[in-house]
């Protein structure tokens, strides 16, 4: 399967941090405006300006305070700080230039793959410097943004150099054997996590953490993370990176902290039943450590036929995880939500349609068929939905679909107040109501590839 993506090599370097208590970062300016490419803004950049964004700021408040412009000529007065500024991502003042995330791309001198879909599997991957393993990042159209991913291949006795920040990070390992080391202030006090195969865990929020491969097989890792959203937030790499706040109630440090054994499990709600305060219907397991997604023990879903899934909520994070699977011979609801839903495939082949929601929820009948993608996906495949389309996923393949959504939002128990879903109209779309062509493209598919429609004919019935 091609890869419907690019990648743009960046050249230039990371913060390195060789040791957990040596932090350090280069000195850097934020990046002159240039040419719009791939959802980067345009516009002209103000490159020799006489001082930074800061300075400007106090300038103008001071102006206001006294009343008065300071005379033409006069100095401005830099700020007095209590220590040196280091690489800050908004100095110097420039308008419509790249945003702190993509300058942070640039300096981190790895392939950096965009589109719409990528296999993981199969990424070219770089050194990275900052890291100390090879790598690339996948920051796909779907995300909004709002989310990012890694791929990480550590050698056989190879290990990453430690490192902490403030953003979410929620890892699944591809392939290999190792071990993840965690701790807080004290190296003393680091525990340990054996990991293989897929394994999914977090990074906990701000914690140190190293990830070491103790087998003979490289080790493949993809990782999801919110550090976009961060990153452009704060703009400073020191406040991100080398950050001393100890965020407790993420990490306590207790030696069975990454216990397969869940802390508490909340069955599913059966639609019917479900009080209108409750956002979610699925099973919930409270747990920092799932040892094989590809083996885990999934509930009834409630979005397909014969659908089971299992949502976990690791190490308090805002982010969402799930796994879900679904028989051959069937596809999921259509439906759509906000930005950021990261999905990787495990097992299973099929594939994908998925429209903007505003040409409606009929959109062959509606003579808008041009406007529907489709793509084809398997084992590796990863994809992020765009924001708001309509969208669902079609098994035409010889044995059940699993895939795993390692990142994205709408987490039930920790939701956040702003409205992710920014349309109040229609977000789901029930069998009986969808485009009749959908199922006949279904059908067509499955008869190429020698399958059977498994769809029961109730399922399409109102009532």
């Amino acid at each position: 399967m091609a890869n419907s993506s690019h990648h743009r090599e960046h050249d230039g370097h990371g913060h390195t941090h060789d040791e957990p208590h040596d932090r350090s970062h280069d000195a850097g300016h934020a990046a002159p405006a240039r040419d719009h490419a791939h959802g980067e803004p345009t516009g002209n950049s103000i490159e020799k300006i006489g001082f930074t964004r800061s300075q400007f700021l106090r300038m103008c408040l001071a102006g206001v305070a006294a009343g008065a412009v300071a005379p033409t000529g006069a100095a401005a007065q830099a700020p007095t700080a209590s220590r040196s500024r280091t690489d800050s991502y908004d100095d110097p003042l420039v308008f419509n230039g790249l945003s702190p995330y993509r300058q942070f791309l640039k300096k981190e001198g790895i392939p950096v793959y965009e589109g719409g879909f990528i296999d993981v599997n199969k990424l070219e991957l770089k050194p990275w410097k900052r890291v100390g393993a090879l790598g690339a990042y996948i920051f796909l159209e779907g995300t909004a943004g709002t989310v990012d991913a890694w791929v990480c291949e550590i050698p056989p006795g190879g290990q990453t150099t430690a490192e902490r920040h403030i953003f979410e990070e929620q890892i699944l390992v591809l392939s290999g054997k190792g071990r993840t080391q965690v701790w807080q202030r004290d190296p003393s006090d680091m525990i340990t996590l054996e990991w293989e195969k897929g394994a999914v865990f977090p990074s906990p929020l701000n914690t140190w953490h190293r990830h070491i491969n103790t087998g003979k097989d490289p080790v493949r890792m993809v990782a999801i993370t919110n550090a976009p959203l961060l990153i452009d937030m704060f703009r400073h790499p020191d406040f991100i990176f080398d950050n001393d706040y100890v965020f407790t109630e993420r990490f306590d440090g207790r030696k069975d902290y990454f216990s397969a054994k869940p802390a508490a499990f909340y069955p599913t709600v059966p639609r019917q039943r479900r009080p209108v305060y409750v956002q979610g219907h699925h099973s919930y397991t409270i747990v920092n450590y799932a040892p094989n997604v590809w083996k885990s023990e999934l509930h009834p879903a409630g979005q397909g036929v014969e659908d089971y899934d299992t949502h976990y909520a690791m190490a308090r994070n805002t982010m969402a995880l799930h796994v879900e699977q679904f028989p051959t011979g069937t596809y999921e609801r259509c439906h759509r939500h906000g930005p950021g839903s990261t999905i990787i495939l495990l097992d299973g082949s099929g594939f994908s349609m998925m429209w903007p929601h505003e040409i409606g929820t009929t959109p062959f009948k509606d003579g808008k068929q041009q406007q529907v993608k489709q793509f084809d996906w398997k084992e590796g495949t990863l994809v992020v939905p765009p924001l708001q389309w309509f969208h669902q996923h079609f098994n035409s393949g010889k044995t059940p679909a699993r895939f795993v959504k390692l990142g994205g939002w709408n987490n039930d128990l920790y939701p956040f107040t702003t409205t992710l879903v920014s349309d109040p109209g229609r977000t789901e779309i029930d069998y009986p109501d969808e485009d009749p062509r959908v199922r006949q493209i279904f059908a067509e598919r499955l008869t190429a590839a020698g399958g059977q429609f498994k769809m029961p004919e109730s399922v399409f019935k109102k009532g």
